[in-house]
């Protein structure tokens, strides 16, 4: 007879499995992500038929090489946990390894399973994983209104170190920016990286730099983004006589999710401009291809400039995400 989980007096559930992800899981971990993230996907939108094919790479010939000898030479990219409770999964998280930061990806406990414990040991486990393989640091982002979720990460040490602000614009109603006098848009190339690398570090958060150890190398393509295709990105460069003076990411995947812009960078004597507006055009119209409707820009409240740009194509803020950090 299957053993019933017990539930104590507090409402911890005593039983809960918290191992790796497996294949079979699948199911279990799309339906406590659409039950974690309804009102989200009102908005982003949500492909499960992408993420199955994701997951049919990952565990399909390549994908098992891969990452058993990523895994065999301390190199594995990513870990993901789920949480078991009487043979079902009721929730997971996913650590991305960064060098030496550990970015873990948001904890998601199915709403029936929740204020139960389970959360807890999900982050316990992504932060003895993240010990285990050296990684000096953990950091997260969570919505700034999610307060259990907040809590939860507040006592387990993590700490603010940024705010993010999220615009979504309808693909068909966004402005067309007007074309500023001299600058130059054109994609990104291996040459760049240098320049590239010099503009962000002229123009993030230098709290941002430092929490992930931002070098050269982060500019280059990772190997697993090589190997397996999860999303397209697209980077483009703005210039002016030939000097790199802004740069953007597009990012997409299918016509069922939203894509997304970030790391819109300038230096800040060429700030407001007008070539914003340019840089945020040409990533809306890479993006455009894939034929997805919406758009997610992303941008610190620290570049108010930014976001008025953002505003005037036609974007309306979203949400706002704070990043905590926790030194190990």
């Amino acid at each position: 007879m299957q053993r019933k989980t017990e539930i104590l007096m507090n409402g911890i559930i005593d039983d809960v499995l918290i191992r790796d992800f497996r294949k079979s899981d699948l199911n279990d971990v799309l339906d406590v992500t659409h039950l974690s993230f309804a009102k989200e996907f009102e908005v982003t939108g949500f492909d499960s038929d992408h993420i199955r094919k994701m997951v049919d790479q990952m565990f399909g010939i390549l994908g098992r090489i891969f990452l058993g000898f990523s895994k065999l030479f301390g190199k594995e990219p990513f870990k993901m946990f789920v949480a078991e409770v009487d043979r079902r999964v009721v929730g997971t998280t996913m650590v991305n390894k960064r060098g030496k930061v550990g970015y873990i990806s948001t904890v998601m406990v199915h709403p029936t399973y929740r204020r139960k414990g389970i959360a807890r040991k999900l982050m316990t486990s992504a932060l003895d994983y993240i010990q285990k393989k050296k990684m000096n640091k953990a950091v997260l982002h969570v919505v700034s209104m999610n307060v259990p979720a907040k809590n939860l990460y507040a006592k387990v040490g993590f700490e603010e170190f940024e705010k993010i602000t999220y615009l979504v614009g309808n693909i068909d109603y966004l402005l067309k920016a007007e074309d500023v006098k001299e600058i130059q848009i054109r994609n990104f190339q291996k040459d760049d990286i240098r320049d590239v690398f010099d503009l962000i570090n002229s123009s993030e958060d230098p709290k941002h730099l430092k929490t992930f150890d931002f070098k050269k190398n982060d500019l280059k393509t990772p190997v697993i983004k090589r190997v397996f295709h999860f999303f397209t990105e697209k980077k483009i460069v703005a210039l002016d006589h030939n000097k790199i003076v802004g740069y953007v990411q597009a990012i997409y995947t299918t016509a069922n999710e939203a894509g997304k812009i970030r790391s819109v960078h300038l230096y800040p004597k060429d700030r407001s401009k007008g070539i914003e507006e340019m840089l945020i055009n040409v990533a809306v119209n890479e993006i455009r291809k894939v034929g997805t409707k919406k758009v997610l820009v992303t941008a610190s409240p620290e570049r108010p400039e930014l976001i008025s740009a953002i505003k005037r194509l036609g974007f309306e803020k979203h949400l706002e995400m704070e990043g905590m950090i926790l030194e190990l």
